[in-house]
């Protein structure tokens, strides 16, 4: 290679570097967008935990966007109840959602909790669900882990005991 050769291919490397280093600042700033991007919807803790006798979870519901959000939560199994069933978070609020169950059998099930944003004057949550159905739009979702363990009984302890 020539002198001017050995230039200009030293100078395609720094292009390519400075590029690349461009490109990694850009997406450094836009780490929080593009997390809240792909999850605009939170839900802590993610799992409820319940004893076969019934019991309440409750949850923080957290919409990590700038758009006010409308949500619908249910779950089929007749054991579970969810309050509220539909609800619209303002932007970067969060509200509580409760998990109550019945006395029942051993199981595990899942709540799905979809979301949609909606327009600032929306006041009904139901209405523009019924209207993105409608519309024939993909509606995305979250899951909630519902797990029911057997309560009472005899606790049994890890440790071994001489005797």
């Amino acid at each position: 290679m020539t002198k001017e050769d050995n230039q200009k291919e030293n100078q395609k490397e720094s292009n390519s570097k400075n590029d690349k280093e461009q490109k990694s600042a850009k997406n450094d700033g836009d780490d929080a967008n593009s997390e809240s991007s792909k999850v605009p919807i939170t839900i802590d803790p993610e799992e409820a935990k319940f004893s076969n006798a019934g019991g309440k979870s409750e949850h923080m519901v957290v919409n990590f966007t700038a758009k006010r959000m409308a949500l619908k939560i249910r779950c089929g199994n007749a054991l579970f109840r969810v309050e509220p069933t539909h609800m619209i978070i303002e932007p970067n609020k969060c509200r509580q959602l409760t998990i109550n169950r019945m006395p029942g059998p051993i199981q595990t099930d899942k709540a799905i909790v979809q979301f949609i944003d909606i327009e600032k004057d929306a006041q009904d949550p139901k209405a523009a669900f019924k209207a993105a159905e409608a519309a024939g739009t993909k509606i995305p979702h979250i899951k909630i882990k519902l797990v029911a363990a057997a309560s009472g009984g005899r606790k049994m302890s890890r440790e071994v005991l001489d005797e």
